[in-house]
């Protein structure tokens, strides 16, 4: 067996089913080993960017790690984006870089640099095997440490020649380590906090919005009336008819101030304090009032979820009626008609998503609207940016369609951020996933003109700057997804989106819609 048969062998063992690849020279023999066996699914990505990314949305839906297959630090460079996103989310994931042969590096050949630095600037784990006797359990190593933690970023550099040397041995998987239990004192503290008679607000995000964590958030507000809240940008959460809506903060200084105004104190379980992306001359960084009292509960890396049960058993079960009208009822709202804006699409989204749907939601500003009206579609996953680096939307949609093809995969995805990686577009035809894409085409980059007011920068206060401008020329998205292999469409008015959009929902398969705004 060779070094690359056991990387296989021992992905496989370890129940790693996904290499999302843009493989080289340094891969052959790892490419090899995955033409040859059709457990381990594979997908040609035509930029890392976008490997990084699907995986990050495989890992997501699926609850375990991908893979990703990278060529040399140029490769896991043009990664390196979409891996902050999914290292932002506590995603587990593996990337398998090669590099050069141990005799060949120092060389110095022209795709040398030095990958050890740069995958310790986004991974959590990294190590370069020895030999190809290492390599099985060095993989091994990968998976437990991808998902310790609540998720990691785990890469593997391995050496040309300790993939086609002979000697491979299959690793043997590794028992996960158990994410750290929040203390007694601590969950006495946030439910003093809850039976102080004051005004409660907790912030939550991760597992806090899935399953058993959203179940006992929603215990828990309708048995005490605490509001809950989460981040603007989380890595899942269910939302639609019958389940509680968690009111998302944002990220804008004044606006966060004012609705955590209302409460006396903020019980931070799992996450971090809520803070603005970006510093501003006027407004504090932190968005928690002056006279509202924090108490922070556990982080990322704690047992979230076991938590939240513990407070919700501690202040009693909520009675049903209670608990129902916290969730959210079924409504279909009236379609728009006229002008094509955020605010018609959602009322759309609203009437024809599919129960069980996954929707990717890279849509920015120019989305936003939308948000209100899918509250009360159909139930249905939704995934968000959670780095913050724009490009992740369509991956993410193609890793979560690899994950569950029986599901209609929704990507709503802003012009400018699609750019980035509408190579995923060609990955997506290729593998015929039901993926259906409306691009927000407002012709550009909205959140940096609403910067433009928030922060009142002289110069920039009439129109569009040439930097912020998608147009001249406009960017014709339905025929770049028919040069990608995914049917386009293009339209103007409500009514033609309303017909479109019910028609993608109807049918299986990758298509496009360019919703012009």
């Amino acid at each position: 067996m060779t070094g690359a048969q056991s990387v296989l062998e021992t992905l496989f063992a370890c129940g790693v089913d996904a290499c999302f690849a843009n493989p080289g020279t340094s891969e052959l023999h790892l490419v090899a080993a995955l033409q040859n066996d059709t457990r381990m699914r594979s997908v040609l990505c035509l930029f890392e960017g976008v490997a990084t990314g699907a995986a990050d949305g495989y890992s997501r839906v699926a609850g375990k790690p991908a893979a990703t297959l990278l060529h040399l630090g140029p490769g896991l460079a043009n990664g390196w984006s979409n891996l902050h996103n999914a290292k932002k989310a506590k995603t587990p994931l593996i990337n398998i870089v090669g590099e050069h042969a141990t005799w060949h590096l120092p060389l110095g050949a022209s795709l040398t640099s030095d990958l050890r630095g740069l995958s310790a600037s986004i991974s959590d784990w990294t190590k370069v095997s020895a030999s190809a006797a290492d390599v099985g359990a060095d993989v091994a190593l990968a998976h437990q440490a991808a998902t310790a933690k609540g998720g990691q970023i785990a890469t593997l550099i391995l050496p040309a020649d300790t993939t086609w040397s002979k000697g491979g041995v299959v690793g043997k998987p590794l028992p996960p380590l158990p994410r750290t239990r929040i203390g007694d004192a601590v969950i006495a503290q946030a439910l003093g906090v809850l039976r102080s008679g004051r005004r409660v607000a907790f912030l939550v995000t991760g597992d806090s919005l899935m399953g058993e964590g959203r179940e006992a958030c929603t215990r828990i507000a309708a048995k005490t009336g605490a509001t809950f809240f989460c981040h603007g940008l989380n890595r899942q959460m269910e939302r639609g008819a019958g389940r509680m809506e968690f009111r998302r903060l944002s990220g804008w200084g004044e606006e966060a101030l004012k609705v955590l105004s209302n409460y006396d104190d903020l019980v931070i379980v799992g996450t971090g304090q809520p803070i603005l992306s970006f510093a501003h001359p006027t407004y504090d960084s932190v968005l928690v009032p002056r006279s509202m009292r924090a108490l922070r509960v556990g982080s990322a890396e704690d047992d979230m979820t076991g938590a939240l049960v513990t407070l919700a058993d501690a202040v009693g079960q909520p009675d049903a009626q209670t608990v129902n009208k916290l969730l959210a009822q079924r409504t279909s709202f009236d379609l728009a008609t006229g002008a094509l804006t955020a605010e018609s699409i959602g009322r759309a989204i609203n009437k024809y998503l599919p129960e069980g749907a996954i929707v990717s939601d890279e849509s920015g500003v120019a989305g936003a609207g939308t948000y209100p009206f899918t509250a009360k579609a159909a139930p249905h996953d939704c995934l968000f940016l959670t780095g913050g680096s724009i490009g992740q939307g369509l991956p993410v949609a193609l890793g979560a369609a690899m994950a569950k093809p029986r599901r209609k995969v929704l990507a709503l995805e802003a012009d400018g951020s699609g750019m980035y990686t509408l190579q995923a577009l060609w990955s997506i035809a290729r593998a015929r996933l039901d993926v259906t894409t409306v691009v927000f085409s407002n012709r550009q980059y909205g959140i940096l003109m609403r910067s433009v007011g928030m922060y009142g920068i002289p110069g920039l206060e009439n129109g569009v700057p040439d930097l912020f401008d998608l147009s001249n020329p406009d960017l014709d998205w339905a025929r770049l997804a028919e040069g990608m292999g995914v049917e386009g469409h293009t339209c103007r008015t409500a009514e033609e989106f309303n017909r479109l959009f019910a028609d993608c929902m109807a049918r299986k398969g990758p298509q496009l819609i360019e919703a012009v705004l």
